[in-house]
């Protein structure tokens, strides 16, 4: 009996030992795993292998706003934005595929892996960094107001739009934004900038918030002379930029260094100045300039 307990007693103390052992083996190899994923990172970021393997760039953006992006006479997508990717592309070594689509659905495109890059003259913003990077800036503007010619001397500055009726390209864009920080009645419009100007020119709203550049470019085209730009209604300094998911850094880099030989080269300032009448480069003066949240 006594040599049976004994027996019972060693086998209890090897099963034991054995446990314990591989117990240490199992932490050892989950501390080699997890210091192997510190070390190496979590997932490898092949968002340019991806691209040059397929060997085309697949650009979101919306085909409506002229002069940034639009379909000219002949039915072709051009405008400053659009062949400014184009240029980029072709830096590359790459095909281009556009998609066009509303405005509203062009970040969450890119968000969802639908598309490559959104170009569609987007503002760098803290909102937006939060889910996505911007390549290096290639426009520097800020917005003004279209309103009737009598009214030119209305708005002395961007204060002057609070409690006015104005009217916006969209709701989630950086001019509705300001318009609703500066305390404007803001209204969005989906049937394109005509329907806009139509409305500022018959008294239906007041002003129309954007880009000056795009504004006066806008104006040209409409061609009537009971329309202006309140020039000295300046608010909100944007830093333009193609954007690519968050995380992609492979290839924001790859745009990067396109985009700063185009601004070297002078190939940006030469795009800016046929679609937008100036050299959109150089950062601007923002000391009279009122900031995104009306300060």
């Amino acid at each position: 009996m006594k040599k049976l307990l004994s027996l019972m007693t060693a086998l209890i103390l090897i099963l034991v030992l054995a446990a314990c052992g591989a117990t240490e083996d199992s932490e050892q190899d989950n501390e080699e795993v997890t210091d192997n994923e510190e070390t190496t990172g979590e997932s490898e970021d092949t968002s340019w292998t991806e691209v040059e393997e397929a060997g085309k760039l697949v650009v979101g953006t919306s085909g409506t706003y002229a002069p940034i992006t639009y379909y000219n006479e002949s039915n072709e997508l051009t405008g400053f934005e659009v062949e400014l990717v184009k240029e980029v592309a072709d830096k590359l070594g790459l095909e281009i595929e556009f998609n066009t689509m509303d405005f509203d659905g062009i970040l969450p495109s890119l968000r969802n892996g639908q598309i490559d890059v959104a170009a569609h003259d987007f503002a760098i913003t803290e909102e937006r960094k939060e889910t996505f990077d911007f390549v290096i800036p290639h426009k520097y503007s800020y917005g003004s107001v279209v309103v009737r010619a009598e009214d030119a001397d209305r708005f002395s500055d961007a204060y002057d739009l609070e409690g006015v009726d104005v009217a916006l390209g969209s709701l989630t864009s950086n001019y509705a934004i300001f318009a609703d920080n500066i305390g404007a009645n803001g209204t969005a419009y989906d049937g394109g900038t005509e329907a806009i100007l139509r409305d500022v020119m018959n008294g239906n709203t007041d002003a129309y918030l954007n880009d000056r550049l795009v504004l006066q470019r806008t104006l040209d085209e409409f061609g009537d002379d009971r329309l202006v730009v309140a020039d000295q209604v300046k608010y909100h300094a944007t830093e333009s930029a193609m954007a690519v998911l968050r995380g992609n850094t492979a290839l924001k880099e790859k745009l990067d260094e396109a985009v700063q030989e185009l601004i070297e080269d002078g190939t940006v300032a030469s795009l800016s100045e046929e679609f937008l009448g100036e050299d959109v480069s150089e950062p601007v003066d923002e000391s009279e300039v009122v900031g995104l949240d009306g300060e």
